[in-house]
């Protein structure tokens, strides 16, 4: 039974977003730099082209850990519902072909292609809050809406970590200690993005396969199995980043590593754009075998 490490982050206030492996990278990069000075972002990539892994970040409740639904059970749902009448197993297949999370017991289902079940509710609710722009010539104000994430008490996100226990120590940790106190994500200074860390590990039950489900948002070197994408720029040091084409979280794959992408954007080091995978073997219907 395959076992990782946990990076825990108890959130102290909201989000804008839940963090993907890629923001996650990017924001560990840029604690390494800072704390242990730029060189060390080199050995930080050379450890994770060497094997080390991390997934996106996914919600946790305090004794509760969710992840992805897998794409690998959308064409059996209806299939693994069985034992319920047809009206039924219609209304249960559509309801879960909405959820978007799992807990681990039937993430655990979910590859097996057991039938399982969707939670209820989430410990987090996105929320549109009032803000205003003061002009600072004229002295006008205006009202606008900030979209963010707010979770429960003694909950947040996690993610998962494979490889080296060396460069967890070296790299992960210190690097999260450090974001713990200067946020990620953006807007620290209105209390977004600070959390306290914690670690630990957790085990997930696969099946033996030779397709995988990606618990990372992935730049494909291989056509994916069953995938959905979306696309992503962004802003480094004040340039523009290229859009990237990324496959989700839960996207099934086959003897496909992802790849780490270096950027030349202008500035006088490279950019690197996290998408390895996080691969967890999952079962496929009959007919993408």
């Amino acid at each position: 039974m395959p076992e990782f490490a946990t990076a825990k982050l108890k959130l102290l206030g909201p989000i804008r977003e839940i963090p993907k492996a890629s923001t996650l990278f990017g924001a560990i990069g840029n604690a390494i730099s800072a704390i242990l000075g730029g060189d060390e972002v080199e050995g930080l990539v050379e450890a994770f082209r060497g094997g080390a892994r991390i997934s996106s970040a996914f919600p946790f409740t305090e004794d509760e850990y969710y992840l992805p639904k897998p794409l690998s059970v959308e064409p059996v749902l209806n299939g693994i519902l069985t034992e319920l009448g047809e009206k039924e197993s219609y209304i249960k297949a559509k309801r879960l072909r909405k959820a978007k999370y799992l807990d681990i017991e039937n993430f655990e289902k979910a590859i097996h292609l057991l039938p399982f079940e969707a939670p209820d509710e989430l410990p987090f609710s996105r929320v549109d809050m009032p803000k205003v722009l003061l002009d600072r010539v004229t002295g006008s104000s205006s009202l606008y809406f900030w979209d963010e994430i707010r979770f429960e008490m003694d909950s947040g996100v996690y993610f998962l970590y494979s490889g080296p226990e060396r460069a967890f120590r070296r790299y992960i940790e210190p690097a999260l200690r450090y974001l713990a106190d200067t946020g990620i994500g953006g807007k620290s200074t209105w209390g977004s993005g600070l959390f306290e860390v914690s670690f630990g590990r957790v085990r997930i039950n696969s099946p033996k396969s030779e397709y995988m489900v990606t618990l990372s948002n992935t730049l494909p070197s291989e056509k994916p199995v069953l995938w959905r994408i979306f696309r992503r720029g962004g802003w480094s040091a004040g340039k523009r980043k290229p859009k990237m084409t990324f496959i989700e979280e839960g996207s099934v794959i086959r003897n496909d590593p992802g790849r780490i992408e270096e950027l030349d954007i202008g500035l006088s080091y490279p950019i690197y754009v996290y998408g390895l995978s996080f691969p967890v073997p999952t079962k496929v219907p009959e007919g993408l075998e």
